[in-house]
């Protein structure tokens, strides 16, 4: 874990939708997905101090304090790829590796949602807080990611309440309803099935039932969980199992269950089955085997072929983004201040302790000289004096800490006012 006095950098490491497609993000996601395991494999690596991963259905991301953020991005690929079980010269075109500034202003524009498929979309925010809040529940965090992640969530927060941003905006399975709409027009007389029933697949139910879809077909692991739905929107509820055999039955089916291998494979569906289903695979990793959708009368779409359907949103919403970006400027600066105020704050603090202490010294001289009301005139010189003596230096090493100060300075700044044995100066 990260020590105070010690000069800890961000970086990150990830892939997104505008990286690679979605063939590689599944299996780099799906390693992420046991966070416990993979922060603690992370933390074990030389040069890592603290680190949160975060992946959704549109990126992987890695997020690390590092003593050296230029030399570990090889360091970094290589664990992810052997981590993940694929090969290294797969992935290293399509990764993103970024340090410094670079990755506080990319953390705040994923939480901002102008880095998402969907922009404003709305889930972002709490898919990086649980992140976060898992990384730090088992001790993988520090001052650093402790700061930047606790920053970013405010900032997210506040860009949605002060910009407009998530007003009116479609979520991804908005966009997978209206993808849907495109192929198959009305919807409300549809037999529509959604796999998964978390988060996203409330959002699935919800978005379908408001298009008056009342013949739903709900499939999930635990049967009450679809009961549940079923009571909620109409419908049928099963158990996952009977997937294969209601699969014929469906207009569409939404996909969005968690699972490290695909719950729809190929050998539960004939390939000589002539359904005419529409299937919208937004889970990541994903849950159908893409062989099906070669099959006859099956069109099967993913996160990534929602591109399109959020064009029109994305335009919509880019003002809104333009405002947001001076947001995150903005909070991209503070945290630089934040930043080179903990690397200089022993410094200062040294200096202040320096002249508290000579000021300390000069007052005990006369302190039986003088009555009490002279001396309390004296203390309040001596207070007033060390401030106006100070400020203007204090001031000076926070504009050249902005730029650093470089070890040479701090090692001379040290010896100019030293912390011990301050009064054997004076005595020599």
């Amino acid at each position: 874990m990260m020590k105070n006095g010690d000069k800890y950098h961000c970086a990150v490491l990830g892939v997104s939708y505008k990286t690679c497609s979605v063939e590689l993000r599944d299996p780099l996601a799906l390693s992420l997905t046991d966070s416990t395991a993979a922060l603690d494999s992370l933390c074990s690596l030389p040069g890592v101090s603290e680190a949160v991963v975060v992946a959704t259905c549109n990126r992987a991301e890695i997020y690390v304090a590092t003593l050296y953020p230029e030399s570990l991005a090889d360091t970094l690929v290589n664990w992810w790829a052997e981590y993940a079980k694929v090969s290294f010269d797969d992935i290293v075109p399509h990764c993103y590796y970024l340090t410094h500034g670079n990755a506080v202003s990319h953390l705040y524009s994923v939480v901002s949602s102008i880095d998402s498929l969907v922009l404003g979309e709305n889930q972002i925010l709490g898919q990086v807080r649980e992140a976060f809040r898992k990384a730090q529940n088992a001790s993988f965090t520090g001052t650093l990611l402790n700061h930047l992640f606790q920053s970013a969530l405010a900032l997210g927060k506040q860009v949605r309440e002060c910009t407009g941003i998530g007003a009116g905006t479609i979520s991804i399975a908005h966009a997978a309803m209206e993808l849907c709409r495109k192929h198959l027009g009305e919807l409300a007389s549809l037999r529509v099935g959604i796999l998964g029933l978390g988060e996203m697949g409330h959002l699935a139910a919800t978005t379908f039932a408001a298009e008056g879809v009342k013949n739903f077909c709900f499939f999930n692991r635990t049967f009450e969980k679809s009961r549940e739905f079923a009571t909620r929107f109409g419908g049928e509820a099963y158990a996952l199992e009977r997937l294969p055999y209601e699969f014929a039955r469906l207009d569409i089916l939404i996909t969005c269950a968690s699972s490290p291998d695909f719950l729809l494979k190929a050998p539960n569906i004939p390939n000589a089955l002539q359904t005419g289903v529409l299937i919208v695979d937004i889970a990541s990793p994903r849950n159908v085997d893409p062989i099906i959708g070669s099959y006859p009368g099956i069109r099967l779409f993913c996160v990534d072929d929602l591109n399109k359907v959020v064009e029109r949103n994305r335009e919509l919403r880019r003002q809104a983004a333009e405002k947001a970006r001076d947001f995150i400027e903005n909070a991209a600066g503070d945290f630089k201040d934040w930043f080179v105020s903990r690397e200089l704050s022993p410094i200062l603090a040294r200096m202040q302790n320096y002249h508290e202490t000579v000021g300390q010294m000069v007052l005990d001289k006369w302190r039986e000289k003088v009555g009490a009301e002279e001396f309390a005139i004296l203390e309040k010189f001596e207070d007033e004096l060390r401030k106006k003596i100070l400020h203007v230096p204090f001031e000076e090493l926070h504009l050249m800490s902005t730029a650093g100060i470089g070890l040479e300075s701090q090692l001379i700044l040290e010896k100019l006012f030293p912390s011990k044995d301050i009064e054997k100066h004076f005595r020599s």
